[in-house]
């Protein structure tokens, strides 16, 4: 490794295509990985991210056939030939009709990959250009089984395409989206959770397109989430059977505590479920769910999530004062979906009134 002169645009200067590109390579985002830091001049490639990400986009046809479309837009492609060889701009400026291979026959599962190319004879090869093409994959006895094919050196994936036996068409069913994108330095990169660079430099902010957050490089090496301000609708349930749902008037069922309704909301990148409002239930009325239904996967934690919750005022005999601490009930909410009020009848009053207003646990 050298000192690489003369720089970029000194006056009266020459030099090769390469230092333009190396221009253009210090200007990107860094790229977050291990695998990337013995490779100091590396940047993170990708495709410019734009309104609702619709740049290089991988569509069916309107009416679906053995091709795709691909959407205008920029990529930003390293060269991976050789080390230190900067980034390719590479531009489309308006939808590419690809072909898509014909599908084999029984038993006979592929998976294609539709890519941005750049082929430079500088480095490799006698082709000087850049392409969007279907690479085909290999045959593979099941779906499951379907793996990528070999790419060139200097690619950026755009989308996976499944292709079934016999198969005429490829319908958007059948298209997975797999561009990553790249930003300047100093930019927001937006990108999947599972997929975020997890050695960003200090100060280094991604948004976290499946979460909703925000998440920065520190000083130290590791990195912090901040949750944007969240403006979450509530969802009201309908209650079970022997339940009334609250109100906010004078005499409203609840102890005026309001309707019940929950939300999900992200803290510091991780879901939690928000409760409000309260109910009144009649004696006898049925415990094992306060609701009419379980309630939606999402809203489901992993493990159950056991709480103390407000309730009417009750004693125990022979306990000594025991009316003015005993106002609290049990309630679980299950891995089944189930919001279950235990020992409803814990005390000499039953349970007529309870509130979830404040309850809030982690999802996950």
């Amino acid at each position: 490794m050298a000192l690489i002169n003369p720089p970029a645009w000194m006056q009266a200067g020459s030099y090769p295509a390469r230092t333009d590109r190396l221009v253009i390579a210090s200007l990107l985002g860094y790229p977050g990985f291990l695998v990337d830091e013995a490779t100091p001049m590396r940047i993170r490639q990708g495709v410019k991210p734009s309104y609702l990400n619709q740049q290089l986009k991988v569509r069916a046809a309107p009416t679906p056939n053995m091709t795709v479309i691909v959407s205008g837009g920029y990529a930003f492609i390293d060269n991976h030939d050789a080390g230190g060889q900067g980034t390719y701009v590479c531009a489309n400026d308006g939808d590419v009709i690809l072909n898509v291979q014909p599908a084999g026959g029984a038993g006979q599962f592929r998976k294609d990959c539709v890519i941005a190319s750049v082929y430079d004879a500088e480095t490799a090869g006698s082709a000087s250009e850049w392409r969007l093409e279907v690479i085909q994959g290999t045959y593979a006895a099941s779906a499951g089984a379907a793996v990528r094919p070999s790419l060139p050196p200097n690619a950026q994936i755009l989308a996976d395409l499944a292709i079934a036996p016999s198969q005429t068409s490829v319908a958007a069913a059948n298209i997975t989206d797999i561009r990553q994108f790249s930003v300047a330095a100093g930019g927001i990169l937006p990108v999947p959770s599972a997929s975020a660079p997890n050695r960003p430099h200090p100060g280094q902010s991604m948004y976290l397109t499946d979460l909703d957050v925000f998440r920065y490089g520190r000083l130290d090496g590791s990195t912090n989430t901040i949750t944007p301000d969240q403006n979450i609708p509530w969802i009201t349930p309908s209650v079970g059977t022997g339940y009334t749902t609250g109100g906010t008037t004078a005499g409203s069922p609840g102890n005026r505590n309001g309707p019940i309704r929950y939300r999900k909301v992200f803290r510091d990148g991780t879901p939690y479920m928000e409760w409000d409002g309260g109910a009144t239930r009649a004696v006898g009325a049925q415990t094992a769910n306060i609701l009419a239904g379980t309630l939606p996967g999402p809203y489901i934690p992993y493990a159950v999530r056991s709480v103390s919750v407000a309730r009417n005022a009750t004693s125990i005999t022979s306990v000594a004062n025991s009316s003015s601490v005993v106002h609290t009930v049990k309630v679980d909410f299950d891995t089944a979906g189930a919001v279950t009020l235990i020992a409803a009848t814990a005390g000499d009053v039953e349970t007529t009134w309870f509130s979830l207003a404040g309850v809030s646990y982690p999802l996950a």
